[in-house]
């Protein structure tokens, strides 16, 4: 533990908070990209194809949208974290 501070740091928290909306962003970016690959770009034809269509729009995209989501949300608890540090640091 750092001397006489007691608590988080309120830049390094905003700063991590950051980093998490970044990857948030570039995570539902390549769920787009992939999303339009299978759905446009893909030649696959036959059952197997149509499986793994599915399970992409069933299953695959959807838990990376979640991972996404708890992202931007622990995104958003850490800066709230980050301001309540300065407030009660004040």
């Amino acid at each position: 533990m750092a001397h006489g501070l007691l608590g988080a740091d309120a830049d390094a928290l905003r700063a991590l908070a950051r980093d998490l909306e970044h990857a948030q962003s570039a995570l539902l970016a390549v769920r787009g990209g992939l999303s339009a690959h299978i759905a446009l770009k893909l030649h696959w034809e036959g059952p197997d194809a149509f499986v793994f269509r599915h399970a992409w729009q069933s299953s695959y995209a959807p838990v990376i949208g979640r991972a996404a989501t708890m992202l931007g949300d622990t995104a958003q608890a850490l800066a709230a974290e980050a301001a309540a540090q300065e407030s009660a640091s004040r």
